[in-house]
């Protein structure tokens, strides 16, 4: 084990806070850091193996899983890891690792996946993840303005699911949609215009991605028009949902109930 850290100063440290603290810099880096012990020892088992593993001495006493896993071990302050974690109480354990990356052209046609455009709330974008996974998903599309999967508000939201997950990454979500759909995908998009009411759509299993918009404004006309169907669900009294929760209860209908 490295020898332990104590200045808040240090260039790792200083490193490793840039990683939690931004987003673009930690995916130009393709590395990303996950705090508290739960999400970690998650990491490790979905074969993100962690890099490097920071820990304080009371985490090494209360969780000694930590120090068994298998990356380069250091032990740090309780006052660094208050300036990793910006919190009075912190858990007291940051594991650096890499960040995976996916392909579009890894996409399964035969598989079932959720496309968020610019959704920016990294709060729903946790849930939204958390939900595909438990739903039997195969993966996430993200387009570049949605909020950062691997960012500390989104990753607690996700409860992991982000590591479980193939996350994809696009700039024509419209162009993706209509690609996919020649590949003989189900591309339904999440909208009001010339829409029907979810309970009349009918999807039997199969490929299928079904897009969510943003939270404010929806889906973009252009990949509304690239989808070929447009489904709404039914609410009373308000006029719209969450986004995340409006993604959860597509995606139970549109495969999560299949499998159930």
């Amino acid at each position: 084990m490295t020898a332990a850290i104590t200045s808040r100063e240090n260039e790792r440290i200083k490193y490793t806070a840039k990683l939690l603290g931004k987003p673009a810099f930690a995916r130009s880096e393709g590395r990303f850091v996950v705090q508290g012990v739960k999400l970690c020892l998650d990491a490790a088992q979905a074969g993100l193996a962690p890099e490097t593993v920071y820990f304080t001495e009371k985490a090494a006493a209360k969780w000694p899983a930590i120090a068994r896993l298998d990356c380069e071990k250091i032990l740090i302050s309780e006052s660094v890891s208050e300036k990793l974690s910006g919190q009075k109480s912190p858990q007291g354990v940051y594991a650096v690792c890499p960040m995976p990356s996916f392909g579009l052209d890894e996409i399964n046609p035969a598989g079932r996946y959720l496309a968020l455009e610019e959704v920016q709330d990294p709060a729903n974008v946790g849930a939204a993840l958390r939900s595909a996974a438990a739903f039997g998903f195969c993966g996430v599309v993200l387009t570049s303005g949605c909020a950062d999967p691997f960012g500390q508000k989104a990753m607690r939201g996700s409860m992991g699911a982000a590591f479980k997950l193939p996350i994809f990454w696009t700039q024509d979500l419209p162009g993706l949609l209509r690609r996919l759909s020649g590949q003989g995908m189900a591309t339904v998009a999440a909208a009001l215009r010339g829409a029907i009411d979810l309970r009349e759509y009918r999807y039997d299993g199969g490929g299928l991605i079904l897009a969510i918009g943003n939270e404010g404004n929806g889906l973009t006309e252009q990949a509304i028009d690239a989808c070929a169907a447009v489904v709404k669900i039914p609410i009373r009294g308000m006029e719209s949902l969450n986004a995340a929760v409006a993604a959860a209860v597509l995606m139970w209908e549109l495969g999560g109930r299949l499998d159930g």
